[in-house]
């Protein structure tokens, strides 16, 4: 039964839905995460740590960088759920904007990784955070 209070938890808060649904395309350094979701570090610290343990991520480490992606033994039943709520997904203002941002981030990486750290978006780049 934790197990399921477990997943319930990391799924019922719109931060960690965001973080879920922005990982389902892909691995994402917490960098990438956080500049595309315009959330603080430690915010989004705390927001993985709890959808970790929950088994519904892992992560791999590449020198300073922290990638997370989504876990493949949970990964169909999160989809079964994003496919249950498609509509109500795709017409979240939110939600597109956090993926326009991911991909913003994502043409940033060299060789496939992240090489800037935290990049401010919204200020035209350059500063770090």
């Amino acid at each position: 039964m934790n197990d399921l209070l477990l997943f319930a938890k990391a799924i019922s808060d719109p931060i960690r839905l965001r973080i879920l649904y922005a990982l389902r395309e892909g691995e994402l350094c917490v960098c990438e995460l956080a500049d595309a979701l315009e959330l603080r570090q430690s915010t989004l610290s705390t927001h993985l740590q709890i959808i970790r343990q929950a088994g519904l991520v892992q992560t791999r480490r590449e020198g300073r960088w922290v990638y997370y992606a989504l876990e493949p033994a949970t990964r169909p039943l999160l989809d079964e759920l994003f496919a249950a709520y498609r509509a109500s997904l795709e017409a979240d203002r939110r939600l597109k904007r956090d993926a326009e941002r991911i991909q913003q981030r994502l043409a940033m990486r060299e060789c496939g990784c992240c090489v800037l750290g935290f990049y401010q978006l919204d200020r035209g780049g350059g500063e770090e955070r």
